[in-house]
């Protein structure tokens, strides 16, 4: 962590004035320790063991989920929702109450009832991780490998509960934006689907390894940018999220403000 982070766990744990130095020296590693004693939280393994700087992270999502906000898994793993989560507990620091959603809107529909992201109801309703709930799909236009460009592919694979839902979304962005559209906004270039990996800086499976969740064009719309700098984040792509959204899909963006490229049958 650097300095703001560091200045936000030392206040949540309770040190005033000079003590709040964004330093992690002695003292505020004592209170780290300290702190996690106290709040004892459950983690995969023994955070005891976990080195003094992640032990640090760990604390920050303690006291962050304490206050309200949701940091994802208590792994002392520093990550974008992790860092979400700080940023709010640095506002309710300075201004005394909790910020303002940073985009209200009503509650999504959900006709599919996707699961929550949650890893013992992602595999209660879609099955095990992996390959052996996967199918193979006709897409209803043709896709644009991001890391290829002149590699076009015609098919994907998915986890079977999502694939009547997938084709019906893409389906429905063809039929707004039409063929040139779709090239021109980038709506075909494919970050890729179903890879069987833990979510980027933390040990939880990603809802990639489900099949459920798919990236579009990546490299304007990176993991840690918010609607600041996020191509998706314009008002031209509102009809593609508005398909998206008519059948319970979940955008990262939409809901959190980084990682505009994902979106997944899984809701936060």
């Amino acid at each position: 962590m650097n300095v703001k982070p560091l200045r936000t766990l030392q206040t949540a744990m309770g040190l005033l004035g000079d003590a709040v130095d964004g330093q992690y020296g002695e003292a505020t590693r004592a209170l780290v320790t300290s702190t996690l004693a106290r709040q004892n939280p459950a983690t995969k393994t023994d955070w005891r063991s976990w080195p003094s700087e992640r032990q640090a992270v760990l604390c920050l999502q303690v006291l962050s989920q304490r206050a309200g906000f949701v940091p994802g898994d208590l792994d002392g793993l520093w990550g974008p929702q992790t860092a979400f989560a700080c940023d709010q507990l640095a506002y309710q620091q300075g201004h005394g109450e909790a910020p303002a959603p940073w985009r209200v809107e009503p509650v999504a529909p959900n006709p599919n009832a996707w699961p929550l992201e949650r890893q013992e109801e992602l595999t209660a309703f879609y099955g095990p991780p992996g390959e052996a709930n996967l199918v193979s799909m006709t897409l209803p236009y043709p896709l644009r490998l991001s890391w290829e460009l002149g590699t076009v592919v015609q098919r994907t694979r998915c986890n079977a509960r999502v694939k009547d839902s997938l084709g019906r979304v893409l389906a429905a962005v063809l039929s707004h934006y039409g063929a040139a559209a779709v090239s021109e906004l980038r709506l075909d270039v494919f970050g890729g689907g179903y890879n069987l990996r833990d979510k980027r800086g933390g040990s939880a499976m990603s809802t990639h390894a489900w099949g459920i969740a798919f990236d579009f064009d990546p490299d304007r719309n990176q993991l840690k940018w918010s609607d600041a700098r996020a191509r998706f984040a314009r008002s031209e792509y509102a009809a593609w999220w508005a398909c998206w959204e008519a059948e319970g899909w979940v955008s990262l963006g939409r809901a959190r403000n980084y990682d505009w490229m994902h979106v997944q049958a899984a809701r936060v």
